[in-house]
C-alpha cells in the first residue's frame, strides 16, 4: 500500500471513501430512474443528484449504463437473498412446509421491493434498456431455478428437473410482469392479492408431472 492509499480522511481510508462514493452514484441511479426515467441518467444527472464531482464518477464508471446494470445487480442480489432467508426461516419438518415455504419465497420478493420502492421503477425499466433487459431475464432466471430446485426437494413426486425448470420460468416470468402491472397502475390488484395469486399459481402445479404425463400418453 503506497502512502497517498493509506491516508485517511475524517477517519475513513481512501477506498472506504471510494466505496462509499460509488455507494452513492448507484443509489442516485435509483432516483433518477424513479423520478424522472430511464432516460435521463447520464453523468452529469448522477453527479448532480448525488452531489458529486464529475471527476469522482470517472474514477469509479465507465459509463452510466455500467451504473446501471451495477444498481440492477444489487437489487437483484437484493431480491435473491430475502427470498432465501424467508424461504429458510420456515421448518423444514412443518406440516404444511410446501405451501409455508412458496408462500415465503414470492412473499420474500415482494417485500425485496417493498423495501425500496425504487426498485420497482429500475425493474419496470428494463423494457426499454437493453442490458438492463438482460439482467432482467438473469434474474428471472435465479427465480425459476430457486423453485425448481425447491419442487425437487419439498414434493414427494417432482417433476422432471427439464420440465421443472420451464414452468417455473413460466410462473416467474408471468409473476414478475403481473407484479409490474400492478406497481404501476395498468391492473387494479393489491399487494396481497398479487401475492395470493403467484402463491396459488405455484400450488396449483404441484401435479404437473401427472398432468404432464396425462397429456404425453393422449
Amino acid at each position: 500500500m503506497t502512502q497517498t492509499e493509506g491516508r485517511r480522511y475524517s477517519g475513513a481510508s481512501a477506498a472506504a471513501r471510494r466505496d462509499e462514493r460509488r455507494a452513492r452514484f448507484l443509489d442516485a441511479a435509483l432516483t433518477v430512474v424513479a423520478r424522472d426515467g430511464v432516460g435521463a441518467v447520464s453523468a452529469r444527472s448522477l453527479c448532480a443528484e448525488s452531489g458529486l464531482h464529475a471527476r469522482y464518477f470517472r474514477e469509479a464508471f465507465d459509463s452510466p449504463d455500467q451504473v446501471l446494470t451495477e444498481a440492477f445487480d444489487a437489487m437483484a442480489a437484493a431480491v435473491m437473498d430475502r427470498v432465501a432467508a424467508s424461504i429458510a426461516a420456515v421448518p423444514a419438518d412443518a406440516a404444511d412446509a410446501v405451501e409455508r415455504k412458496v408462500r415465503a419465497g414470492v412473499h420474500g420478493s415482494l417485500a425485496a421491493m417493498d423495501d425500496d420502492p425504487r426498485r420497482s421503477a429500475l425493474l419496470m425499466s428494463a423494457d426499454v434498456h437493453p442490458g438492463l433487459r438482460d439482467r432482467r431475464e438473469a434474474l428471472t432466471d435465479l427465480l425459476a431455478a430457486a423453485m425448481a430446485a425447491q419442487a425437487a426437494e419439498l414434493l414427494d413426486d417432482p417433476p422432471d428437473p427439464v420440465d421443472a425448470q420451464l414452468s417455473a420460468r413460466l410462473i416467474a416470468v408471468g409473476g414478475m410482469h403481473l407484479a409490474i402491472a400492478a406497481r404501476a397502475g395498468r391492473i387494479d390488484a393489491s399487494p396481497l392479492l398479487v401475492e395470493e395469486i403467484m402463491v396459488a399459481g405455484i400450488l396449483s402445479n404441484r401435479d404437473l408431472r401427472g398432468v404432464l404425463g396425462r397429456l404425453r400418453e393422449g
